[in-house]
């Protein structure tokens, strides 16, 4: 890459939802290459080349949401036909991918440094650990330790997330500067909570050209809350161990105990958009961000008792809405 060229990257944080595709689908059309944020899947270049369906992909992995993922196929492959580069890039996940093949005995021709591989195996079992701690600290009923397994949790996936980010800056350092002269344009798909990975991108491209931001809806969300976004109480609580923020006990145990609360009174299917309804998804997840944030550490100790054996979001959210009104 000509040192005197400089490149637009623009990292777009966004969610797993149909209904953010068409503001990734605008920046993506004036992008010269495409970096997903995933590991690499030997189908998916059958996919874009139209050997394979996007239902027959979807249908031999897992995703949580499926129909998100047809709909992004379908949207990269007529990308990848007007002749965009698109990368998978994810080494962590990659690395996880590779330990679970190994696991079932399956032999991976993926090359990963081994001693990476362990780094990832150690942070890995670190985070799983402090989840299954949670899962059996939660079913004694006691409030505060739950509180202390879930902020335990959050200190260990905070780690993970750092290794995570650090590890595909890395490799998309590696891409860039492969890349023949001419690219002007970069758009890099992260999830909302990779703040972490955009302030190591842009410490890292200083040479190669600028790095933007943006939160794929905060054009809808400046309208409502004025700010381009709003973090949950479990997102707010990572992002402060992985920025290493000033110990602060009120505040965490608070942020813990809210995310305890505001997991129970959101969907977890996959609502698909339409005419009257173009944002479910960031509909329910705002109006549960918000009552959530009516709720003191009492509160939600109050709640979760009520709550924890609850299935149903919306009988849970009415529960913490009954409560609200009942103060």
């Amino acid at each position: 890459m000509n040192s005197s060229q400089k490149i637009e990257i623009i990292v777009g944080f966004s969610t797993h939802r149909i209904e953010v595709l068409p503001f990734a689908k605008n920046f993506m059309e004036r992008a010269d290459i495409i970096i997903l944020e995933e590991p690499p899947n030997e189908n998916f270049r059958l996919v874009l080349e139209g050997k394979i369906s996007e239902e027959d992909y979807v249908l031999n992995e897992e995703f949580w949401f499926p129909e998100f993922e047809k709909q992004t196929l379908k949207l990269l492959k007529n990308f990848h036909q007007q002749g965009k580069k698109i990368f998978q890039i994810e080494p962590y996940l990659e690395g996880v991918k590779i330990l679970q093949q190994r696991a079932e005995g399956i032999v991976s021709h993926q090359s990963i440094d081994e001693v990476l591989l362990e780094r990832i195996a150690e942070t890995e079992k670190n985070a799983i650990g402090k989840l299954l701690r949670f899962y059996e600290v939660s079913l004694t009923g006691d409030f505060e330790k739950i509180v202390d397994s879930v902020k335990d949790f959050s200190k260990a996936d905070a780690e993970r997330f750092r290794l995570r980010d650090q590890l595909r800056v890395e490799a998309i350092l590696k891409v860039l500067l492969s890349l023949k002269q001419g690219l002007k344009k970069v758009y890099v798909e992260a999830g909302t909570i990779h703040l972490y990975f955009k302030k190591l991108l842009q410490l890292n491209t200083l040479s190669l050209g600028k790095v933007s931001q943006f939160f794929l809806l905060q054009k809808v969300l400046k309208s409502l809350v004025g700010k381009p976004y709003v973090f949950p109480p479990g997102e707010l609580l990572t992002l402060r161990y992985i920025f290493n923020r000033k110990e602060n006990p009120k505040t965490e145990n608070l942020l813990a105990a809210r995310s305890l609360v505001y997991i129970k009174i959101i969907p977890k299917e996959e609502f698909l958009p339409h005419e009257e309804n173009p944002f479910p998804h960031f509909k329910e997840e705002l109006r549960a961000i918000k009552l959530v944030e009516r709720l003191d550490f009492e509160d939600c100790k109050r709640l979760y008792s009520k709550l924890f054996w609850i299935k149903d979001y919306k009988e849970a959210r009415k529960l913490v809405e009954d409560h609200l009104k009942s103060r």
